[in-house]
């Protein structure tokens, strides 16, 4: 969207229908479960309007039901994919507890890809993974104990010199700030190339990745879907 997209803000209804962007089959291409065959649920809207989002979030017409939803998740998973990835857009600006609680009472594994400024309540399970990607200062306080990982994607000139983490505004461009960081080091973290369109520029991205995760002891992925040309 690359920060055109209108700004939404959380809209709780009782989750019986979402507005979703689309639902796929792919390879999960970032974070704790790169690589595993996954479905994707991207649901429509975001409170944010980060300048540099590459993702189609708004263009969708399609409001399912939970059950026309969950009956379009079992068309295309194949029996041996137990992992289903909530993604945006911003997932929690709508409410997808119903969603979230139904998969996992099928045994699904549930992945949420959040920015962390939102929260609804949600069921403690070992199945639940909450994948969080700063994008700004200060997260909800409530999302914060919950969090599984952290995601943070790195651009040169933009990163903190003492731990490598961003140090730019995604909301403002070449605005300084740093954004939010945990006060423990109680989740993985898991730093990826912010893809800027130039070749040249994201090659100095992925060496800059590669650099701050031997140097600070975090995890690198990249973005292995689209280096396969995948959804």
């Amino acid at each position: 969207m690359k920060g055109k997209n209108k700004l939404r803000r959380q809209e709780l209804t009782d989750g019986h229908e979402l507005w979703i962007q689309e639902v796929f089959y792919t390879l999960q291409g970032e974070g704790p479960f790169s690589g595993q065959p996954s479905v994707f649920v991207r649901t429509c809207g975001c409170n944010l309007k980060c300048f540099w989002c590459d993702t189609d979030f708004e263009s969708s017409t399609w409001r399912p039901s939970l059950d026309e939803l969950l009956e379009t998740i079992e068309n295309i998973r194949p029996s041996f994919c137990d992992l289903i990835v909530i993604t945006g857009g911003e997932p929690f600006r709508q409410n997808i507890a119903p969603l979230v609680e139904t998969l996992l009472g099928r045994g699904l594994r549930v992945q949420i890809e959040t920015n962390g400024t939102l929260w609804i309540e949600l069921p403690e399970s070992e199945l639940l993974t909450i994948v969080c990607s700063p994008k700004t200062r200060g997260l909800h306080p409530d999302i914060v104990p919950r969090i599984s990982a952290y995601k943070y994607v790195l651009s040169v000139d933009e990163v903190d010199a003492e731990d490598g983490l961003p140090a730019r505004s995604t909301q403002k461009e070449n605005y300084v700030m740093r954004l939010f960081r945990q006060k423990k080091a109680l989740a993985p973290i898991y730093v990826m190339p912010r893809d800027d369109g130039d070749e040249n520029l994201n090659a100095r991205n992925r060496a800059l990745c590669a650099d701050i995760a031997m140097r600070h002891g975090y995890t690198l992925c990249l973005q292995t879907h689209k280096m396969l040309a995948l959804r």
